[in-house]
């Protein structure tokens, strides 16, 4: 038995005893009578439900007296009912069980107990199990004496006590909670009971007589429950329907109807209790038709602005409770959406009127339920929700836009007078709705310098969520962000919940307010002697705001959600702050065993994840860049990144992480993966070289099935996932580059088909272009109008490099892209000769950067160049080299290829301009032999075993899977390239050369084996 069942036993055997101490009632079983000198030393056997029912009534009249009035009138019974709310006396349900009737038969209380089953969603063993159990009224209400005389005798023992000079030590306290919870039960079975007879088959016109509660004091009880949290869906949806009843005969009979109030308060309780049902849905229409019905009055009276916000906060508030796919939901919507129209219309008439809070409250309403949502604006996927359904999406829209303007107006000459969780959630309602003008900017700033002014006043979640609306609607208050971010600091950050602190990063980032430390927390590749000292982080909020955040998702991370937990991964790194200590400890706690896996992540959590990694490891070109030599790290360029990776989090736990990954985006199914989910997923595989065969081809099947079908990709998504496919040699079908070129050119023409410079801005930037005709010269896929429109984006057809800067708004094209050109332009020119493709003359002069151009952080392709001219002489070259010249092949280490002597000496057209772009790390000149000595950089790391064996690139047998190493993108079209230019190129995996351990005999042997 569960505990709730042992409770429900419990509470059972509490009333036999009563009753056994009243009339020495005896328990059925065994042999008869209880009573015996063991009795408490044997378990207690509860007593027949129809002796029980029997004994109480027998009690009951025994207690019986005669009285000019033998019960509570409806108004003491609300009464009572509300003051205890009010005193905070009684338990929650939590605490101490509902007491309910379960007898069987076909009496009132059969009615009772129905109701309470089927308003509860469940069996009747379920329900009942989770209540403290009675036959009947009467043994609840034997209870409740019981309950009081222990009060009294526990009083007078307090009160001797307290007489004699001892001290108090409360023990009535528990006792009188609990008898407070009896009456409020006793009270919620006898409504349940009469007005179950009357709502399940009763006469109307019978029972019209017999009403015991009105309107007003329906919703007084329905508050009391409801604040008291001893609510149920049987009470509710009983009290809902027999005032829905109650108006229907009131109004036949010309009658008195429910007041706005009374139905305000009913509507807020079921929202403040979290009940839903078939009669709150039906509560709800019935509000919505008396509104249309009286062109916004209700039955004749008008709403207060408290109530109209009351009943618009609690309507929400419900819809957000709601389940997906329920057979009421277009019935809900269609009432919620009628109500919420009036509200915005009083709103318009008579703003003034309402009070800051009922202004926020009404705003925080309808963007809960997306109510006239501005969809142009798009949807923010770090706060997704669903909008409620509507007839007329457009008027809606109109509705809510005016009704906007006119709270912004009439909010911003009397912000000081909002408290900070309205100023909050008018910030946040704003936002969500996607309302973007010149008022909403003045109302936003407005809010920014309320939360600069009185920042403690506003509480932890408040921080965080108007920094987040901040943020989401490009309000860059710079003193509001550190003010807020002032608040999470070390001192205090236990003081705020996980979705704090995330909202809150996740705002610094998205803003782009970085901490002025940020290289603090690069323990793997910045030295002590270079990192701030404490009291450097602490002198500055938002320093001192990072580092507070990763202490305490590092201390708990089970206590954040998968969002918040993603929320803050990215923040460091879309900011980029290096925090390897951070990531460790998450990624262990997501895949460790009995770690927490990825089952629980929305597609967008899950990409949004692995990009935060990779971007992680990306941040280490950056770090060596500025510092360096005095970076610790034996290898540069992709390798550096990869390698990176290794040392923050563990190659083992960084492999694992990305299996699991790609194992959970397989599970939620890549359908449900938006375009920019894919895009960021399959770059943070191509970023750190891993390769899950399984995931790209589902991948590729998800690409080229919306690019058939025309679904809007951006020019960035295009660029990111052809290039990760091209990078990770994962050896896509040719169809996906001809679904691309369709797709390109129906979304780049213009009327007639007409693609030109402008057409193509409006889709790419330049460097997304070089990206793309890269990736096509990698898989060897040139479609001639997706080529063509290549060339005219990134060069244009006047060759006149200002105009495309000021098509395009750069600076220029990037050195990355230049290089990326020539490569692409040699593999055209004898892989598509017919294309007859050409760089401007002249061509790269004028065509770059201008000189000291300073480049964001928006282009993670940036970063990781496709260059094939490598300078550097390793160690393992060098003993390479030595080893073929002692076998009598003479070699140059590092032997640079330009273009003059490609067009000199093979023919090709490249541009005049001399430019070194191709180098082979052992060369043999005369014969035209090469070697490669590929080391680690040269490869990628398989890491699932869904791939099948293939001889798509085997070039010579060279390019076979070995292991679980597979040759780069960047390597296959090196080699493809120095082929055509006819060196005979040999290739030399760094592990098969290492594996000989400096046997020089054997090193000697395997480099002749090798010519």
């Amino acid at each position: 038995m569960d505990n709730n069942g042992g409770d429900a036993w419990m509470g059972m055997r509490e009333a036999d005893d009563v009753l056994n101490d009243i009339v020495g009632l005896s328990t059925t079983g065994g042999g008869g009578g209880g009573g015996g000198s063991d009795a408490d030393d044997k378990p207690h056997a509860v007593v027949s439900m129809e002796r029980r029912f029997e004994a109480a009534e027998e009690i009951m009249n025994q207690l019986s007296t005669p009285q000019t009035k033998d019960s509570f009138s409806s108004r003491e019974c609300s009464n009572v009912c509300w003051a205890l709310a009010k005193l905070r006396v009684a338990p929650p349900s939590s605490a101490f069980t509902l007491g309910r009737v379960v007898a069987e038969g076909d009496g009132d209380d059969s009615i009772a107990n129905e109701s309470h089953n089927s308003a509860g969603g469940g069996s009747g063993k379920k329900n009942s199990l989770a209540s403290r159990q009675f036959v009947s009224l009467d043994e609840m209400a034997l209870d409740v004496v019981s309950s009081t005389l222990q009060v009294r005798m526990q009083l007078f023992e307090e009160a001797r006590k307290r007489k004699s000079g001892g001290s108090s030590n409360g023990a009535w306290i528990p006792e009188l909670s609990r008898l407070a919870g009896k009456v409020m039960d006793l009270i919620a079975v006898k409504i349940i009971i009469d007005y179950g007879t009357r709502n399940n088959g009763g006469s109307t016109a019978s029972s019209s007589t017999n009403t015991v509660f009105n309107p007003q004091e329906m919703a007084s009880v329905l508050w009391a429950y409801a604040k008291s949290n001893r609510a149920d869906n049987a009470l509710f949806s009983t009290v809902a329907a027999e005032l829905i009843r109650q108006t229907g005969y009131a109004l036949e009979r010309g009658g008195q109807a429910p007041r706005p109030q009374e139905l305000s308060n009913t509507i807020w309780a079921f929202a403040t209790a979290g009940i839903r049902g078939e009669q709150q849905i039906e509560l709800v229409k019935f509000a919505a038709n008396a509104l249309d019905e009286g062109e916004g009055l209700f039955f004749g009276n008008e709403f207060k602005p408290q109530e109209l916000a009351n009943t618009g906060w609690a309507l929400a508030t419900l819809h957000s409770k709601r389940g997906e796919g329920t057979s009421t939901e277009a019935i809900e919507d269609d009432g919620i959406v009628r109500i919420l129209r009036w509200i915005a219309k009083d709103i318009m008439k008579r703003v003034q009127s309402y009070k800051p809070q009922e202004i926020s409250n009404s705003v925080w309403a309808f963007s809960t339920v997306g109510f006239g949502y501005d969809e142009s604006c798009g949807t923010n996927a770090h706060n997704d929700y669903i909008h409620v359904a509507t007839d007329d999406p457009v008027g809606d829209k109109e509705l809510v836009y005016e009704t906007l303007e006119v709270i912004a107006e009439n909010a911003l000459s009397r912000l000081h007078n909002f408290k900070a969780q309205e100023l909050n959630n008018l910030a946040w309602g704003f936002t969500r709705l996607g309302h973007r003008t010149e008022r909403t900017e003045k109302l936003l700033m407005g809010v920014a310098e309320e939360l600069t002014k009185r920042t403690w006043q506003f509480k932890p979640q408040d921080i965080g969520t108007t920094l987040w609306s901040l943020a989401t609607a490009e309000c860059f208050d710079q003193d509001a962000f550190m003010a807020g971010a002032s608040r999470l600091n070390l001192k205090h950050i236990r003081s705020f919940k996980p979705q704090e602190m995330s909202n809150t990063v996740w705002a610094l980032a998205t803003a782009g307010f970085a901490p002025k430390h940020i290289r603090a927390f690069d323990t793997t590749l910045v030295p002590a002697s270079q990192r701030p000292t404490a009291k450097m982080v602490m002198n500055d909020p938002i320093t001192e705001c990072f580092a507070a955040v990763a202490s305490e998702a590092m201390r708990r991370p089970q206590d954040f959600k998968d969002q918040e937990l993603k929320d803050v991964l990215w923040a460091f790194s879309k900011i980029g702050v290096r925090h390897p200590a951070l990531f460790k400890k998450v990624a262990h706690h997501l895949v460790a065993a009995n770690g927490r896996g990825f089952g629980g992540f929305s597609s967008q959590g899950l990409g949004n994840t692995l990009w935060s990694f990779a971007k992680q490891a990306q941040l280490s070109l950056e770090v060596i860049d500025s510092l360096g030599d005095s970076v610790k790290l034996g290898s540069t360029g992709r390798l550096a990144v990869y390698e990176t990776s290794c040392l923050d989090i563990g190659e083992k736990a960084i492999k694992t992480l990305f299996v699991r990954a790609a194992e959970g985006g397989v599970e939620i199914g890549l359908d449900r993966f938006t375009n920019q989910d894919l895009s960021n997923t399959v770059w943070a595989y191509s970023t750190l070289g891993l390769l899950h065969s399984g995931f790209f081809k589902e991948a590729e099947k998800q690409v080229f099935k919306r690019l058939k079908n025309l679904k809007p990709f951006k020019g960035q998504e295009i660029a990111n996932i052809l290039w990760s496919f091209a990078t990770l040699n994962a050896q896509p079908d040719p169809a996906l580059i001809d679904a691309l070129s369709s797709y390109v050119t129906s979304v780049c023409s213009r009327k007639k088909g007409v693609v030109d410079e402008y057409s193509i801005s409006k889709l790419f930037k330049r460097q997304e272009l070089a990206n793309v005709a890269w990736s096509c010269a990698v898989v060897g896929r040139y479609p001639e109008e997706l080529m063509k429109i290549l060339y005219t984006g990134i060069v244009g057809t006047a060759n006149d490099p200002n105009r495309m800067k000021q098509i395009f708004r750069d600076d220029g094209l990037q050195q990355s892209s230049i290089m990326t050109l020539y490569y692409v332009q040699l593999a055209a020119d004898i892989e598509a000769s017919k294309l007859q493709l050409a760089l401007p003359a002249g061509f790269p002069n004028g065509w770059g950067e201008s000189e000291g151009h300073v480049r964001g952080n928006g282009d993670d392709l940036i970063e990781m160049s496709s260059s094939m001219l490598t300078l550097t002489i390793s160690k393992l070259q060098k003993d390479v080299s030595n080893t073929f010249t002692e076998i009598g092949f003479e070699n140059v280490l590092e032997h640079v290829i330009d273009t003059n002597e490609i067009k000199d000496e093979y023919g090709f057209q490249l541009p005049q301009t001399p430019q070194e772009f191709l180098s082979i790390d052992i060369a043999n000149i005369g014969q035209k032999v090469g070697v490669e000595v590929d080391g680690p950089g040269h490869f990628v790391r398989l890491i699932d075993d869904t791939r099948k064996p293939t001889n798509k690139v085997t070039l010579d047998g060279q390019f076979a899977d070995k292991g679980e190493n597979r040759v780069n993108g960047p390597t296959l079209l090196k080699h493809r390239l120095l082929t055509h230019l006819g060196w005979n190129i040999i290739h030399l995996p760094y592990w098969e050369y290492q594996s000989l351990g400096g046997d020089r005999v054997k090193e000697r042997k395997y480099c002749e084996s090798l010519l």
